[in-house]
């Protein structure tokens, strides 16, 4: 996999704050993508496509409060 980090100062956070924060972003030749975001106030998203098509996604406020949490289970033949 090659993974790349980045930050950014000014992005909204799934509490509706904007601040600053980091994405991490992972793939492989595959069709594995993992996309994570950590954002200063502590919410964070999280989005993994599996090599089967299948999607996690997953928004969790500062206050650890689950906003969405969806698994796809589309499967590529």
């Amino acid at each position: 996999m090659v993974g790349t980090s980045t930050s950014f100062t000014k992005e909204k956070a799934p509490c509706g704050r904007q601040v600053k924060g980091s994405r991490h972003h992972d793939e492989d030749s595959s069709g594995m993508v993992f996309d994570d975001v950590n954002f200063a106030c502590g919410c964070r998203t999280i989005q993994h496509q599996f090599h089967d098509g299948s999607c996690r996604t997953r928004v969790i406020r500062h206050d650890g409060r689950m906003l969405l949490n969806q698994l796809s289970a589309e499967h590529a033949e």
